[in-house]
């Protein structure tokens, strides 16, 4: 009697080795998944694997410790080959799917291409791939999360998608996300949203206003959620001492343990801070609509926007043209 050792129903692996790295220690998380989190890879001898579930074909993104990102499509029975060289990590290799091949065929027409280019790249794919889960990727990654992409063009993409993925939770949520976004932009007052805090009572997000007010919207389970929390704690410090400057956090977070956990650090209290767990359901962040976490969005006294901006990166620079520095003598 013989016995297959392969994958089979709704299992799938993900083997990876590494040509020059014996051990190091990553992270992966489902990118379909708004609720996901993140799981631990280590690397053994140049070697990891990674085992799960899914329903039908999803990109999983590994994360390393400098914040760079790859993207690796399993599927139900799949088994997927990963192959990467650290000191050329933007040259990967998947193999296993027809997803990962045509993902490697991208990278290789893309590789050496700048920006503009890679969009213009990313948009024929799509177009001439329409119907793979590759399309809906590429059209999140270049152009629901780029700001830089033209809005008309995405918009475009997006109803050509819709017809070809009319019942995709993916498409359905992007549409409603971009669709209200476009009461959050510069020059619009933010609406008032009715924010949820720590003893669950709530209260509405202009019941208090200052000359100039930072709303950060993250998640503990959000990439680089964390450094925007930090940013705005040493914006407090560096720009408050007029008194002209208010900082609000609004989180999705779904488990309060890991959400509590880090405003415990705020030990001032001098943030504002708000979770109602609802995640992307939140009518508070369908309210704002906004594409994407972690952002932050700057207001003036009449709330009217005066940034807007998914880099944390830029907000010491975008505070300093309305704001002293106070810790400048």
């Amino acid at each position: 009697m013989l016995a297959s050792c392969g994958l089979s129903g709704s299992s799938f692996r993900i083997r990876g080795s590494f040509k020059d790295m014996k051990v190091g220690e990553l992270y992966i998380y489902n990118a379909s998944d708004d609720n996901a989190c993140f799981d631990t890879l280590n690397v053994k001898e140049g070697e990891f694997q990674y085992k799960g579930e899914v329903s039908e074909p999803t990109p999983f993104i590994l994360v390393f410790p400098n914040g760079m990102e790859q993207v690796i499509f399993v599927g139900p029975g799949s088994d997927v080959k990963y192959e990467a060289t650290a000191n050329d990590l933007k040259n990967y290799m998947v193999s296993g799917s027809r997803e990962n091949e045509l993902l490697n065929k991208f990278r290789e027409e893309t590789y050496a291409l700048k920006d503009n280019q890679t969009l213009d790249v990313a948009k024929s794919y799509i177009e001439n791939n329409v119907e793979s889960p590759v399309a809906l990727y590429l059209f999140d990654y270049y152009f629901v999360q780029n700001e830089k992409a033209d809005a008309k063009q995405t918009m475009q993409l997006l109803n050509l998608l819709k017809s070809n993925h009319p019942k995709n939770h993916f498409v359905m949520d992007i549409s409603t996300k971009l669709t209200s976004a476009s009461g959050c932009a510069v020059g619009k007052k933010l609406v008032d949203v009715t924010v949820q805090k720590k003893d669950k009572t709530t209260k509405k997000l202009w019941a208090t206003s200052k000359d100039y007010n930072l709303v950060v919207l993250w998640a503990t389970w959000a990439t680089r959620g964390y450094d925007f929390v930090w940013k705005s704690r040493q914006a407090y410090d560096k720009y408050n001492d007029s008194g002209k400057l208010r900082i609000v956090t609004i989180s999705a977070d779904l488990e309060r343990y890991r959400w509590e956990d880090c405003i415990r650090q705020d030990t001032l209290k001098s943030i504002e801070h708000y979770c109602d767990f609802a995640g992307f359901e939140s009518k508070t962040m369908k309210n704002i609509g906004v594409g994407k976490i972690p952002c932050y969005i700057l207001t003036d006294k009449s709330h009217k926007i005066l940034t807007i901006s998914t880099d944390a990166a830029e907000l010491d620079g975008d505070l300093k043209k309305y704001l002293k520095d106070s810790s400048v003598n």
